[in-house]
């Protein structure tokens, strides 16, 4: 297959001493950027969850602001690839936080005034969604113009863990300013981050910024050709079926689900969820590091997929918690897999793709990944208004993603397999 003829044909490239990530200053740049975003981000997220089922009390409204900003994420990032293909991807980067600390500038004014409702966070989430279609396709797209090939499994996990390290502080100390009352603190806050993060994107220099051979066709017919290239190749397809399954049975469930299981199940307060969040972020973390010290070259696909079933039974063990205690160490357990199974699979991807094709490929992976998300929001929130309660709807969806991946795992023996065959 298109796959594995990709990967025999790198099997021979013997790598050249390679510079350490850290003298890079486009990745280092790149590096202070995700660290005040996902600070940021993290932030908002957090604030915005808790405003909506403790201030106005809409627990079963959340999956319409989940709705609000996956829709036009998903219809977005049709082309978000194609253009980040065809234009400078850290222009789009930097455009998208700007823009997004803009719309929090926003957000802050409109709390100092009064008339906060949870339409107002449906706005908010909809353009957000626009800008973090295009965010993403760049993002993972640009990284393999900074960083060696040998080095893009430990280039993203340095990523990741620093998204993960402001993940378990920032839901802190978020939880702790809105015991307070003050939300404005918070969204003031997150804008300055996405705003420093835009103007250290903006210090970036990556070469061959927009594509040059994109240019010269119609934007279509460029579109078109990512769609081919991943249609070839069937271990990109099984990836992208693994990643849509896993995110519409775990992503809706744990994203709405995880306030209502504070409140419902836990009887805990912000701080509590706070706590759960940085549960999820210092696993995350965990799973980061050990990733980046062993820099994975070789069966990463078999360990991503190993990993995912891990998750899903980790997912089904938060179920059944019912101290505070027991769910963070069941989110911590769930957050290692997590980036166990999601950074060898992105840096398999990045090494396996044509740069040239790197951002249409990654486009279309990130919607296919999320393409089902709004669907598991509206799912998620149909079967709570039937009377279900959030434990059981994890627990099903956790048993779901553990099957899957074992089926994956025993079915396709290519896929376990290709990295060795990579050397």
């Amino acid at each position: 297959m298109a796959g594995n003829d990709i990967a025999m044909e790198n099997a021979t490239i013997e790598p050249k001493e390679i510079p350490s990530i850290f003298k890079n200053r486009n990745f280092l740049y790149l590096w202070g950027a995700a660290l005040l975003s996902s600070f940021g981000i993290s932030f908002f997220l957090f604030s915005q969850s808790w405003y909506v089922v403790n201030v106005l009390g809409l627990e079963a409204s959340l999956g319409i602001l989940y709705v609000a900003v996956s829709i036009p994420r998903v219809l977005f990032m049709i082309i978000s690839g194609t253009v980040a293909d065809r234009y400078s991807k850290t222009k789009i980067m930097f455009l998208s936080d700007f823009i997004r600390g803009l719309l929090l500038i926003g957000l802050v004014a409109w709390f100092l005034f009064g008339g906060i409702t949870l339409w107002t966070f449906v706005t908010f989430a909809f353009f957000f969604g626009i800008l973090d279609a295009f965010f993403w396709a760049a993002e993972s797209a640009v990284i393999p113009s900074i960083v060696h090939k040998e080095n893009l499994t430990r280039g993203n996990s340095v990523i990741q863990m620093t998204n993960q390290t402001s993940f378990i502080l920032a839901p802190m100390l978020a939880g702790i300013i809105i015991a307070f009352g003050n939300y404005e603190v918070v969204f003031g806050t997150t804008a300055v981050m996405l705003i420093i993060a835009s103007l250290l994107i903006f210090l970036m220099r990556v070469r061959k910024e927009g594509g040059e051979a994109g240019e010269q066709k119609e934007f279509w017919e460029t579109f078109k050709e990512g769609l081919l290239y991943v249609k070839q190749s069937r271990v990109l397809l099984i990836i992208v079926l693994t990643t849509v399954f896993s995110n519409l049975f775990l992503v809706g469930p744990m994203t709405m689900g995880l306030p209502l299981f504070v409140k419902n199940i836990l009887g805990g307060t912000s701080v509590d969820f706070s706590f759960l969040e940085a549960g999820l972020a210092g696993g995350m973390l965990v799973g980061s590091v050990v990733i980046g010290v062993l820099n994975l070259k070789k069966k990463r696909c078999k360990v991503a997929l190993i990993s995912l079933i891990f998750s899903g039974l980790a997912f089904v063990g938060l179920s059944f918690t019912t101290e505070v205690w027991m769910s963070i160490l069941a989110l911590g357990i769930f957050g290692i897999s997590l980036s166990v199974t999601n950074i060898p699979f992105i840096a398999f991807i990045q090494g396996l793709i044509e740069e040239k094709m790197l951002g249409r490929v990654m486009g279309l992976i990130s919607l296919a990944s999320m393409g089902l998300i709004p669907i598991s929001y509206l799912v998620t929130s149909g079967v709570l208004a039937l009377g279900f309660p959030i434990n059981h709807i994890m627990a099903v969806g956790g048993t779901l993603v553990a099957l899957y991946a074992a089926f994956i795992y025993f079915k396709f023996k290519e896929l376990r397999e290709i990295d060795w065959a990579r050397g």
